[in-house]
């Protein structure tokens, strides 16, 4: 299960802004290095921890316990 100590909020943080960066550097074109590049991060880093935070747990505990197709 993923706590919400300050490390793991500035990883899941940073990680969005490094995302957000690459995004605008390869596909927007522009200032990498920006406001717009850091908001934009910041979205991405806290649907990020969202996600950590309440879906990961409940899909794996959901997850093991649906039978697959054909028994596999």
């Amino acid at each position: 299960m993923t706590t919400l100590d300050s490390q793991t909020v500035i990883d899941a943080m940073l990680r969005g802004v490094m995302i957000a960066g690459v995004n605008r550097a390869v596909f927007k074109g522009g200032k990498v290095l920006s406001m717009k590049t850091v908001q934009e991060g910041a979205m991405l880093g806290a649907s990020g921890l969202a996600y950590d935070v309440a879906v990961r747990p409940v899909v794996k505990q959901v997850l093991p316990a649906l039978p697959l197709p054909h028994g596999k």
